[in-house]
């Protein structure tokens, strides 16, 4: 009876067999040796090209397409077999890595799946992906700026993000993209000083916080002596009539702005800006006190043919500077501050002297000056003096030894 059992389970486990191989006649196959890398040095951000052979070990000519897997993720599409009887068939894709581990399945799908033996259709290969975060070609071990960002990883707050490098409060956002850059609750975007948790306003934009600066509106005047006179230090036109309190002569009075003349007249109010005792409508330079004439020497006479020194250098212009001396001597013209003339003929002789300040108003003085000949009036002195002495040694030598020796009667 046993026997008997044995021999039907025999036949059973047979006939199975043989029904089994006819299941699977058409067989396709993939094994360990079948996929390929291009390269043998994964590194990141650098493409590899992915081989895979199949082989059909049956007589039949087969169909199917191969899909490629990283970590369970189909890399690029399908990709189409056709293999002869007992042939072999090569397909590849390409494929960019991630860093890291990388579990690669390559998996066969038979148009005729009834037919085909699904225990020899899928491999993996699992392989390593060295960082390389800029995709230089330099793994991050040896690169000294591991996302390429013009920023070496010793000086780099994130060294493996391009769009970052500085994370100012230390709170774990790169500026880039933290709002409040300095952590001091104020948005950068209202922060004038959005890297100073110290500071958050700025308002001459000077770039020294107003806790810190001693001009906070930057016009000139200390906040101290802006309080001192009443005025507004975070305010560069405390009176607000369009001129800066630093040249505003009446800085909380927006009805005047000069003073050009220093007498605590405001210009609009005052009928002699420059107070040049001209009044500002028939001043033909109503804002421009002029220059004044002031000589070294007040020259009344002159000799003749000798050369004399006329000096102006003692002029001043108030409110501005004197850029042209001209001098006019009987018609000649010299210029500068200080002249020399040679007068040729003896008389009076006019002299004119015309200064101009750099606002162009002119003042002119005329004077003369008397041209005698000194070098005769010398001479005649000379003789005069010569013969006064001749007249005196004549009668106290001459006329006395003709005395002396006149015969006694």
């Amino acid at each position: 009876m046993k026997k008997l059992l044995s021999t039907i389970l025999s036949l059973g486990l047979f006939i199975s067999s043989s029904l089994t191989v006819l299941a699977f006649s058409g067989d396709m196959a993939i094994n360990q040796q079948s996929i390929r890398f291009s390269t043998s040095n994964f590194l990141e951000g650098r493409t590899v090209r992915i081989y895979a052979s199949v082989t059909n070990s049956s007589p039949k000519d087969l169909l199917g397409v191969v899909r490629y897997y990283d970590n369970d993720n189909q890399i690029a599409g399908d990709q189409a077999i056709s293999i002869f009887g007992n042939k072999t068939d090569d397909v590849f894709v390409d494929w960019t890595p991630g860093f890291g581990n990388h579990k690669i399945a390559v998996k066969i799908f038979p148009w005729e799946p009834t037919i085909d033996d699904p225990s020899n259709n899928w491999i993996v290969d699992n392989i390593y992906v060295v960082q390389d975060t800029d995709h230089d070609g330099i793994p991050n071990d040896t690169d000294d700026d591991d996302d390429g960002d013009g920023v070496n990883d010793d000086e780099d707050d994130f060294p493996l993000n391009p769009n970052e490098t500085i994370d100012t409060d230390g709170d774990s956002i790169g500026d880039n993209t933290d709002k409040d850059d300095d952590n001091d609750d104020v948005p950068d975007d209202f922060d004038d000083l959005p890297l100073d948790p110290n500071e958050t306003i700025d308002t001459d934009g000077d770039g020294i916080g107003n806790i810190a600066d001693d001009d906070d509106d930057g016009d000139g005047i200390s906040d101290a002596e802006e309080e001192n006179q009443g005025l507004n230090p975070v305010n560069s036109d405390t009176d607000n009539d369009g001129v800066n309190d630093n040249v505003d002569d009446f800085p909380l009075n927006p009805e005047e702005q000069l003073d050009t003349d220093n007498d605590g007249l405001g210009n609009n109010i005052d009928t002699d800006d420059d107070n040049d005792n001209i009044l500002d409508q028939e001043d033909e330079f109503p804002l421009n006190q002029g220059p004044e004439i002031k000589l070294r020497t007040e020259l009344q006479n002159a000799g003749l043919l000798e050369k004399t020194q006329f000096d102006a250098s003692l002029s001043l212009d108030n409110d501005g500077e004197i850029v042209s001396y001209l001098w006019e001597f009987d018609g000649e013209k010299k210029e500068g501050n200080s002249v020399e003339h040679v007068f040729r003929t003896p008389g009076d002789h006019d002299v004119k002297l015309t200064i101009t300040d750099d606002s162009g108003q002119s003042v002119t003085k005329d004077f003369q000056v008397s041209v005698l000949n000194l070098r005769l009036y010398k001479q005649l002195l000379i003789s005069l003096v010569v013969i006064l002495l001749a007249i005196l040694i004549y009668f106290k030598y001459i006329a006395e030894a003709e005395k002396s020796h006149k015969p006694k009667k």
